[in-house]
């Protein structure tokens, strides 16, 4: 061999020796800072998520986690300091779902992940103890106060786990009762295309008829049948609720200035979910809530609502209403939200700056808390774009 190409071979040689010992070096975990560890021992976050975001999740679930009674419900007299509602029930129906939803957010499922045992027992609760003859979605002996909103989130929760049940008498037991809170839900529609607190059709208010048709959405998801019909109705209501600004009124009768932030911001979400996408109204409501509806947990400055009524509600629409148009100023939203989230977490876990935890208890605004937190994970077909 060439003098000349043994000195090559040499000089490749050491320097791979020496390429392996620089890396070899920097993988030393005795040179590994505190912090690099902690970052490391993260998983890959979604755009936007930031390491203490993560970390306020997780914080969040385990609260969650804590608050679950014997028998696989959550209420509003959660045993961490949450107290009973005032309205005289402790609303396990809307609880538990929602509580079951921050899971399924988290990615668990009934059969995996972390928080597999709760989802299980909210399951089995919900299809055992809150089921009415008539097919309403609600605990007859632990006052569910206006129903119709736990009928609304049992039915989405029930829908997101439906093709995960393994067991077919219980899968058989769930189509059963979805299938029957369908037909409730389609038959108590007022005529209007709106739905009430009460299950009857003589009465509808727009924040039901937004939750109704999230839930019939996550059905129809979920392979069941949701007529167009229904839909159709519940999309003319909200264009008839609708005022020339974009803004939505609490009913169809209602003064031009009784409007709902909260109602607002969630007819976007039902425009969208109908694949309204090009709907002028769509762009009439979405650019009012651009101009006047801020993210605020407990404050919205621009209208001076100090300690605005249902901050929790407004929040859990106004969230998905920005985060299914995306781009830009969903980023920015986000961004001050998950800051100001993580700013007013208690030390327990949970949330009870906003307003109404002091009648639904922190279970109820730690788990919505949790659904706005988790959005970017996009783990929930019900949430996404």
């Amino acid at each position: 061999m060439p003098v000349q190409s043994i000195l090559i071979s040499k000089a490749v040689l050491t320097f791979g020796f020496t390429l392996l010992f620089i890396i070899s070096s920097s993988l030393n975990p005795l040179r590994v800072s505190a912090q690099s560890s902690k970052e490391l021992s993260l998983p890959l976050l979604p755009p936007g998520v930031s390491p203490s975001t993560h970390r306020s999740i997780k914080k969040g679930l385990e609260f969650l986690k804590k608050q679950q009674q014997t028998d696989g419900s959550y209420n509003s007299s959660g045993r961490w300091g949450g107290r009973r509602s005032r309205y005289g029930g402790s609303n396990p129906t809307v609880m538990s779902s929602l509580a079951g939803m921050a899971f399924l957010a988290n990615g668990s499922t009934l059969t995996r992940g972390p928080y597999a045992p709760q989802l299980r027992k909210i399951t089995d609760y919900l299809i055992k103890n809150c089921v009415t003859r008539e097919g309403l979605l609600t605990n007859p002996y632990n006052g569910d106060y206006r129903p119709m909103y736990g009928h609304a989130f049992a039915m989405t929760f029930l829908a997101n786990v439906y093709g995960q049940e393994r067991d077919p008498k219980k899968k058989k037991r769930m189509k059963d009762v979805l299938n029957r809170a369908i037909r409730l839900t389609i038959d108590v529609q007022s005529y209007e295309g709106g739905w009430g607190y009460e299950p009857t059709f003589s009465e509808d208010e727009g924040t039901l008829t937004v939750t109704q048709t999230q839930g019939l959405r996550a059905c129809k998801d979920a392979g069941f049948l949701v007529p167009k019909g229904v839909i159709d109705n519940a999309i003319r209501y909200i264009q008839k609720s609708t005022n020339s600004d974009g803004s939505v009124r609490y009913r169809t009768t209602s003064r031009r200035s009784n409007t709902r932030p909260g109602v607002t911001s969630a007819a976007v979400v039902t425009l969208w979910n109908a694949g309204r996408y090009d709907d002028p109204l769509l762009k009439r409501i979405s650019q009012y809530i651009e101009r006047y509806i801020t993210p605020e947990w407990v404050q919205y400055t621009r209208h001076s609502w100090s300690g605005v009524h249902h901050a929790e509600y407004v929040l859990y629409y106004l969230s998905q209403a920005k985060h299914v148009q995306g781009g830009v100023p969903w980023k920015t939203f986000y961004q001050r939200v998950s800051d100001q989230m993580v700013r007013e977490q208690d030390a327990d876990g949970s949330w009870s700056s906003g307003k109404d935890t002091g009648d639904y208890s922190s279970v109820y605004s730690s788990s919505v808390a949790l659904l706005v937190l988790q959005l970017p994970y996009h783990r929930l077909p019900v949430y996404q774009r």
